[in-house]
């Protein structure tokens, strides 16, 4: 099922099928038998009678019931892809949702101590459950973000990771950094050759994503045209060096690739011109 979804409040109606098939067990692995509920509450019950506080009953019930500990569920790994224009919203089982853009490849991974996701290509909106004792780290290229419980936006290009957060506080760091760097809610980082880059502010508008605006800094040509790329409309040839290099900045709305890379040409000095439905982009 490839469901095109562009409100994140539909995600609950959302399964994707092999992450249905390949994480559904997850749930059950962590749920207690009603054998096992009705324990607890006879233990609780004559814990209260004798005087026991409520916290002091909690404690003596995971003392006394060594058998009711559950197995750490084993590794689960699903793969989500979408095509170029199409975007999906997925609902993991643990209550994180992800929005992925066009021409997007995404792994997911979760074990008993963490949760994973590694971004092959495209780009990806995240809002991330929080759970203290499984950190959940998003690894795209030479760059990594970790987080426990917030909402951001990573995408990939070629040689490099952008971040974008929405609520909460990411550590983003880069392949060859000692030391990540904390990026807040309002602000934005980018790792290029593996070291991540300073926070820079930006406007927080998660309606953003969904209305096909894009907020950038320093973004190179050639990398807005991969991303424009995934998106419905007409194929743009990859522009040649040194266009495909020069920096693009600014916010820009991306459901017109021609009328967006038109008015950048006026801006950046350089042309775009159709040829057979593609567009291509030569210095002036």
């Amino acid at each position: 099922m490839n469901a095109r979804h562009d409100d994140m409040s539909l995600v609950e109606q959302d399964f994707a099928p092999e992450l249905t098939d390949a994480l559904s067990g997850w749930r059950e692995r962590g749920r207690l038998s009603n054998e096992a509920v009705r324990a607890l509450r006879t233990r609780r019950r004559r814990a209260a009678a004798a005087g026991v506080s409520s916290g002091a009953a909690a404690l003596l019930l995971a003392i006394g019931l060594p058998h009711l500990r559950l197995p750490p569920p084993s590794d689960q790994t699903a793969s989500l892809r979408t095509g170029r224009g199409e975007t999906r919203a997925v609902r993991l089982p643990d209550g994180t949702t992800l929005r992925l853009d066009g021409g997007t490849q995404l792994t997911v991974r979760y074990t008993a101590t963490a949760r994973e996701a590694t971004l092959a290509g495209g780009a990806a909106f995240f809002d991330v459950m929080h759970d203290a004792g499984r950190p959940f780290t998003v690894r795209a290229g030479d760059g990594a973000v970790r987080v426990l419980g917030t909402a951001f936006y990573v995408d990939r290009t070629a040689g490099r990771m952008d971040l974008a957060v929405y609520r909460g506080a990411v550590r983003l760091a880069g392949r060859g950094d000692a030391r990540g760097r904390w990026v807040p809610a309002g602000w934005r980082g980018h790792v290029v050759h593996g070291h991540a880059s300073p926070a820079a502010r930006f406007e927080a508008r998660a309606d953003d994503l969904r209305q096909g605006w894009l907020d950038v800094d320093t973004l190179r040509l050639g990398d807005l045209v991969t991303i424009l790329n995934r998106r419905a409309g007409p194929a743009i040839e990859p522009p040649p060096a040194p266009l495909a290099d020069l920096p693009i900045s600014g916010r820009f709305r991306t459901d017109d690739a021609q009328s967006l890379l038109v008015s950048l040409g006026m801006s950046y000095d350089f042309s775009v011109t159709d040829e057979g439905g593609v567009l291509v982009l030569s210095q002036k």
